[in-house]
């Protein structure tokens, strides 16, 4: 610890080496504009080598960076936000009534995952029938005779 506290630049470089190993591990995007902040940091203690001015420094520099990120990839991340319900992919498979299925709900089973589910037309569709998923409505199914 001591050996920190004599050479800040080494502190600021593992406190950027731990935020990558944090974002390494949560891939969330949350820590990355500190590796940055925590470098440019590093570089400049050499220029400022009071430990007070170097964290106001890192604070700005790490928020600078958090609007550069947000605001480059913020229709990135809106389309992946839209990428995360795998369900949509269901529309189009085919699904085996688990109970009466009409417009009040029933159970399907698609694939080895059973779902909540209404019939299209709100027609009745009987137990064991095959069916087409036509739609998704939230964690509902939405399906239609074979």
């Amino acid at each position: 610890m001591g050996y920190l506290l004599e050479n800040l630049w080494a502190m600021w470089i593992a406190i950027g080496v731990f935020f990558l190993i944090v974002e390494l591990c949560t891939t969330a995007l949350i820590s990355i504009w500190f590796v940055p902040a925590a470098g440019l940091t590093a570089l400049l203690s050499f220029l400022i080598p009071q430990l007070g001015w170097q964290i106001v420094i890192f604070a700005v520099l790490s928020s600078v960076f958090m609007l550069l990120f947000k605001k480059l990839y913020k229709k990135r991340i809106k389309k992946n936000e839209d990428d995360v319900k795998p369900e949509i992919s269901l529309i189009g498979k085919s699904a085996v009534t688990q109970e009466p299925t009409g417009m009040y709900g029933g159970r399907v089973k698609c694939g080895d995952v059973y779902w909540r589910a209404v019939s299209e037309d709100g027609s009745v569709i009987d137990k064991g029938k095959t069916v087409i998923i036509t739609g998704v409505n939230d964690t509902t199914l939405v399906v239609k005779n074979k």
